[in-house]
């Protein structure tokens, strides 16, 4: 989670407001599979073409006018 933060903010050039708190916000996930090896076995040629950065910087590029703040390219 802390990768991902630091990322968010280098994708949005300024350090984001956020806090850690033990107790889950609704619409957290309780916990996520990343392991995709059972998936590749069915499916040996499939790869990945959209990886974490691109995700993350498309939610802030659709987002940031809603957040106020400007697109940083």
């Amino acid at each position: 989670m802390l990768e991902a933060i630091a990322l968010c903010e280098q994708i949005a050039g300024r350090e984001l407001d956020w806090e850690l708190a033990n107790e889950p916000r609704v619409g957290d996930h309780r916990w996520w599979i990343s392991d995709l090896e059972e998936f590749r076995r069915d499916y040996p040629d499939w790869q990945p073409t959209y990886g974490i950065e691109d995700t993350l910087r498309e939610i802030y590029e659709q987002n940031a006018e809603r957040w106020s703040v400007p697109i940083r390219r």
